[in-house]
C-alpha cells in the first residue's frame, strides 16, 4: 500500500499549487463486495477547486488512475475521497447578486 499511497501524493502534489500541504489519510473498511480501502486527500483550501476540477473530472481521473494501479498490485478496491470544505449550495449565487 506504501507505493501505491506514494504514487496518489506525487500525482497530486504535482499540480496543486501547495503540495507541502497535501496528506493522505487511509482507513480499511469492508462492504458486501469485500475489502475496500478508503484514501482521504487533505489539501489546502486553495487547492480543493483545481484537485476536484470542472464537474469532478479532475477527481475521477484521478480515482480511475489510482483504481487502475491498486487492482493491479494489490488486489483490492480502493476509493479516493478529496476531503473538501462544505460550503452552502447558495454561497455563489449570493456573490454574484451582491455584484450586480
Amino acid at each position: 500500500m506504501d507505493r501505491l499511497e506514494k504514487i496518489l501524493l506525487e500525482l497530486v502534489q504535482g499540480f496543486v499549487d501547495h503540495p507541502e500541504a497535501v496528506e493522505l489519510h487511509t482507513t480499511a473498511d469492508a462492504d458486501e463486495q469485500g475489502e475496500l480501502v478508503i484514501i482521504n486527500v487533505k489539501l489546502h483550501k486553495e487547492d480543493v477547486g483545481m484537485c476536484i476540477g470542472q464537474k469532478g473530472t479532475t477527481a475521477e481521473a484521478i480515482r480511475k488512475v489510482i483504481g487502475l494501479i491498486a487492482f493491479k498490485q494489490i488486489e483490492k478496491r480502493v476509493y479516493v475521497k478529496i476531503d473538501a470544505p462544505r460550503i452552502p449550495r447558495n454561497h455563489f449565487d449570493y456573490q454574484q447578486k451582491e455584484t450586480a
